[in-house]
């Protein structure tokens, strides 16, 4: 293997580390919000990357013995 043939796997490797680090987005919110009947609740999430833009939320209220039922959908367009 020639000198210039012996950085291509390290490279590939840094590469492939460097592209899933970036692409990943990481979102931050309470697992949880509560309220009182009337009460406003805020929900709140913010990102991490300068990324988190390009893709979709949703979220969720769901009721203690019931199934969740969309609030707010969005595509991230």
């Amino acid at each position: 293997m020639s000198s210039d043939m012996a950085w291509y796997p390290l490279l590939l490797t840094l590469l492939t580390h460097c592209t899933a680090s970036w692409a990943q987005s990481v979102l931050i919110q309470p697992a949880s919000v509560s309220g009182s009947l009337g009460q406003r609740v805020t929900i709140s999430c913010s990102g991490r990357t300068n990324n988190i833009g390009r893709f979709g939320a949703s979220w969720y209220q769901q009721l203690p013995g019931k199934a969740p039922k969309l609030l707010v959908d969005s595509d991230g367009d």
